[in-house]
């Protein structure tokens, strides 16, 4: 069974081109091959791209020429040597003439041969299996007698074969209009979360010893629950680990006695009383110990003669003070853990600017080369607007909280920061990647057919959100390379192009 696909509005764009024509004037007979014009027409629809280059023989009346055609940018995948997909024909006033069969040559190549009849004109048509519920799509218009076809006026067009182009994935998309948020770029660097910090600390004196698994380093992954460090408390000193154990568990004992000896009465009220109340002290200056542990940011795992320290919150290593064999006091900061998924941002923005945006609707951070990272509204909170400036004082200091960004920032990073503020007018747009940096101007590469494109400057506006603004250069509608301009870019580096030129 044959797959049936919908048709959109066609594109039709039929564009003619010379190569190496003789005299325009000249009578035309049959040609031979050594000097021949070459007639492009090119339709897109939706997914479709049908590109024909033909040879027009006035003489014989015959139209020699390849149908390219292309899925969503790759040659049709369905066909392969010697497959057939449909028909093409030309249709003339006098009616459908010299109709013949789409065999390929190669995925998506089909050469084909049709006639004119007696007719002078004619428009060549295509029909494809694969579409059987759509009506034939109309290429665009010949005649038979009207000569070379001309150059596109005051435009620099070089070709790019198709087949180089489905090699090296080009893609080519209309140019939108979307909705353009005011975006204001800043200076600004990652910091913890205040509220996700977590300091560790000794909750004893002692001497560090390392678990199993190693002392954790920068940048290391905590789970709650996991060894940090391990220590082997003094035995003597203001607060001995040993000593307050040693002393509450013999006071826990004592105080179990004095309870059996006072259920059998062999043991006074006011004794009872004293072993309960030194219980009762010993107990809460165990406490007092075991609480800052608490307070610390760790549990305590008793073995004895040594003291594993357990993180009570999961997250990453901030930095660590410690190494195995060294000496600690009660309260010294062991190490820092912060929550990958919540950082604070502080920015640096003129205050007129900030201004303008009407809010904060979405940041993004870009890090180095990397993709950036984008937080939308909704995982963006403003901690403060009054946080100093820079030493110029034209700039003030914002902090922003950053949820949910999963470990995608890291702390104490320099970064450049896109604040975008509320959407506003639609603008013409491109894909950032659309626009090649050429030094002092940028450049697109429009597509003219199906193998023909234009090096063209533009004038950009903000970037954001994956899409750049073209504020001159650009019409809407117009087709514009986006995927492969690297390959245009050798291919088309030494045109010269017009920078005041307007489109």
């Amino acid at each position: 069974m044959k797959a049936k696909y919908s048709m959109s509005v066609l594109l039709v764009v039929p564009i003619l081109w010379i190569a190496g024509c003789g005299d325009p004037g000249a009578a035309q007979d049959d040609h031979d091959h050594d000097e021949h014009e070459i007639h492009r027409l090119t339709v897109w629809d939706g997914e479709w791209e049908y590109f024909v280059q033909a040879e027009v023989h006035e003489g014989s009346g015959r139209v020699e020429g390849t149908l390219f055609l292309s899925r969503n940018h790759a040659p049709l995948e369905e066909t392969g040597a010697g497959e057939g997909v449909g028909r093409i024909w030309l249709r003339t006033p006098g009616g459908d003439e010299g109709a013949a069969e789409l065999m390929a040559e190669a995925p998506g190549v089909f050469p084909f041969e049709v006639f004119y009849g007696e007719a002078t004109e004619g428009r060549l048509m295509v029909e494809l299996d694969a579409v059987a519920e759509a009506a034939p799509v109309e290429l665009g218009s010949l005649d038979r007698h009207a000569g070379p076809p001309l150059d596109p006026p005051g435009v620099d067009l070089r070709n790019f074969e198709k087949a180089a182009q489905w090699m090296l994935s080009v893609e080519v998309e209309p140019t939108p209009t979307r909705s353009m948020a005011h975006s204001l770029v800043v200076p600004g660097r990652t910091v913890p979360d205040e509220g996700s910090l977590v300091r560790v600390t000794a909750p004893v004196d002692g001497e560090i010893l390392s678990p199993g698994s190693g002392l954790p380093g920068a940048g290391a992954r905590i789970s709650s629950g996991q060894r940090v460090a391990g220590l082997m408390p003094r035995l003597a000193g203001e607060v001995s680990w040993p000593e307050e154990r040693m002393a509450y568990l013999q006071a826990q004992e004592a105080m179990e006695s004095a309870r059996r000896l006072r259920e059998e009465d062999a043991i006074s009220l006011r004794d009872f009383q004293s072993r309960e109340l030194e219980y009762e002290r010993r107990r809460a200056a165990w406490e007092a110990v075991t609480a800052t542990a608490g307070r610390g940011g760790v549990w305590l795992e008793d073995e004895g003669d040594e003291l594993y320290l357990l993180t009570n919150r999961s997250g990453v290593v901030r930095d660590t003070r410690i190494m195995p064999g060294m000496a600690v006091s009660r309260g010294d900061e062991l190490l820092t853990l912060y929550d990958p998924d919540r950082m604070w941002l502080h920015v640096l923005a003129p205050p007129d600017e900030l201004a303008e945006l009407d809010g904060i609707h979405a940041v993004e951070v870009q890090v180095g080369r990397s993709r950036p990272v984008r937080v939308e509204e909704g995982r963006l909170d403003v901690v403060s607007r009054d946080g100093g400036g820079d030493a110029s004082g034209t700039r003030v200091r914002w902090t922003l909280a950053l949820n949910g960004v999963d470990g995608d920032l890291q702390p104490d990073q320099p970064v450049r920061v896109t604040l975008v503020g509320p959407a506003q007018e639609d603008a013409l747009m491109v894909p950032t990647g659309a626009v090649f940096d050429e030094h002092s101007h940028r450049v697109v590469f429009v597509q003219h057919s199906g193998d023909q494109f234009e090096r063209r400057v533009v004038e950009v506006g903000p970037s954001h959100g994956g899409w750049t603004m073209i504020q001159n250069g650009l019409t809407a509608g117009e087709r514009v390379v986006t995927r492969g301009v690297y390959p245009l870019h050798l291919a088309t580096g030494d045109i010269e192009v017009d920078h005041g030129h307007e489109h």
